[in-house]
This record gives structure tokens, C-alpha cells and sequence, in this order.
């Protein structure tokens, strides 16, 4: 049942999996333990990989819940399902926490969705926890005082980082919408149908236009010396490394993803 929307019967057998484990209300781990599933478990599955195979609702918002880091995060349709690459962003400000390379000052997740990145400072640093949707905000609020109560995250709704005093904070993390709009019927059914539009392409027009909006906004937020970390798409790491060096950026990284895709762009005011 779930072999087509996964991707393949690897993929698929994660995928029924997780839905099991769901449906028993317990770990995955716990399944090799399982001497056999309660017919109230089986049937919730069975209900579950239905709808996974007929619609394409990601098991994420079927679960309600998304691995991040060593996070659980609660996930549902306001939100967009945190992805391993983004993990990445978080390995570059472990190594600019751990050489001392960030100046005094909070960071700043900037679009925090389900609140993965403003985690994954793991209470390090103060954070602001940017988003426009009220929505998000909500489901990242929840996410915050569940797992990570005692950090100091402040989650505040804004467009972008206008609202921010200038030269203030120490770093910007960004998952930004970088898909076009003319790309979207292109993307998979359970991202184009299921995940929020607002969190997959940018609301500036163009994918050119935002990554021209976050790197002005960045480089008048950030202290000297300070970082924007953003998160890109497949093939738009030389555009945005170029937009960050005429926005007046120092140094400027790029640093490449698992599957070998150059996925963050790492800028120095």
C-alpha cells in the first residue's frame, strides 16, 4: 500500500513502521519486542496506510509527530515537516559555537515553522523565534515548553527581521521558501497538497527576490562579525553566495549536505 507514495519498499517499511508504532501508542524500538498487534492497533494502521496511499498525507501529519536532531516534535499541516538536511545548519553553528566564532548576542530562527532550528541551539544562546503565521507559532510554542521548557526562546510573530533593532543579534538562521511558484505542480502530492504553501515558496515573487530581502535584512540585524546560516535549494548556492557578496557580506561558505547537494550558505558580516 505504501511502496508508490514512499518511494519504494525500503522507504515504505520505515513508513509502516512509524504508523504502527503510532497506532500502539509506542516507541519504534519498542516493535522488535511486539509478540502481535491488538486488532484495534491493526485496524488504525490498516486506516492509516490507507489514507497515507490514497491522498499522500505525509506520516508525519498522520503520526503528529517528526524526528529532528534528538528532538520529537509535535507536526501538523501548519506547519512544514522538518527535513534531515536541515540538520546541517545546525552543524555549522556548532562549529562557530565551539571555535568561539559567533560575537555576544542571540540568534535568531528566522520562518521557525515547527521551531526545529530555534531547538537544535539547544539553549546555548537566547533565541528569537521568528514566524509570520500564528499558526506555526502555536505549534512551536508547544514544541519549546515540551522539550526544551528552561531555554530561553521567545517565539514572536513578524515578516522577516525589519522588526529587529540593527546590529544586534549574532547570528540568523534560515529555512526560507525557496521553491518558485511556477515549480510548485512539479513537487511531489504530499508536499504540494499537504504542506503549507507559505513555507515552500516565497511570498517576495521570486526565489531571488527573498534571498535579496533576507540577506539586506540580515547583514542591518547582525552584529559585526556575525552570521546569517541559511538553508537552500538544489542549484541556488553560487546565486545566493553572489547576492551575499554584493550585499556587502566578508566571507562567504558554502557547505554541502549528505546526498552531496550544496544545501547551506554560510555569510560573515
Amino acid at each position: 500500500m505504501l511502496a508508490q507514495r514512499a518511494g519504494g519498499l525500503r522507504a515504505a517499511r520505515l513508513e509502516a513502521e512509524l504508523l504502527l508504532a503510532h497506532a500502539l501508542g509506542t516507541g519504534r524500538e519498542r516493535l522488535l519486542l511486539l509478540a502481535e498487534v491488538p486488532d484495534e492497533a491493526a485496524a488504525r494502521l490498516l486506516r492509516d496506510a490507507g489514507e497515507r496511499a490514497r491522498t499522500g498525507r505525509p506520516v508525519a501529519y498522520l503520526t503528529g509527530r517528526r524526528g529532528f536532531l534528538e528532538f520529537e516534535l509535535a507536526v501538523d499541516e501548519r506547519v512544514l515537516v522538518p527535513r534531515p538536511e536541515s540538520e546541517l545548519l545546525i552543524e555549522v553553528l556548532d562549529e562557530l559555537l565551539a571555535s568561539a566564532a559567533l560575537p555576544a548576542g542571540p540568534v535568531v530562527d528566522r520562518g521557525t515553522g515547527s521551531g526545529n532550528l530555534a531547538l537544535g541551539v539547544r539553549g546555548r544562546r537566547a533565541v528569537l523565534a521568528l514566524d509570520v503565521s500564528a499558526g506555526a507559532l502555536t505549534v512551536a510554542h508547544a514544541n519549546f515548553t515540551r522539550l526544551l521548557a528552561d531555554a530561553p526562546i521567545w517565539p514572536v510573530r513578524a515578516d522577516g527581521l525589519s522588526c529587529l533593532r540593527p546590529a544586534c543579534v549574532a547570528a540568523v538562521l534560515a529555512n526560507p521558501p525557496y521553491v518558485e511558484r511556477s515549480e510548485l505542480p512539479l513537487l511531489p502530492d504530499d508536499v504540494r497538497r499537504h504542506e503549507p504553501v507559505e513555507a515552500l515558496v516565497p511570498g517576495e515573487g521570486s526565489v531571488r527576490a527573498m534571498f535579496g530581502r533576507l540577506l539586506v535584512e540580515s547583514r542591518a540585524a547582525l552584529a559585526p562579525r556575525g552570521w546569517l546560516l541559511t538553508e537552500v535549494g538544489a542549484g541556488q548556492a553560487a546565486l545566493v553566495a553572489e547576492l551575499a557578496s554584493v550585499s556587502g557580506f566578508g566571507w562567504v561558505e558554502v557547505r554541502r549536505d549528505l546526498a552531496g547537494i550544496e544545501r547551506v550558505v554560510a555569510a560573515r558580516r
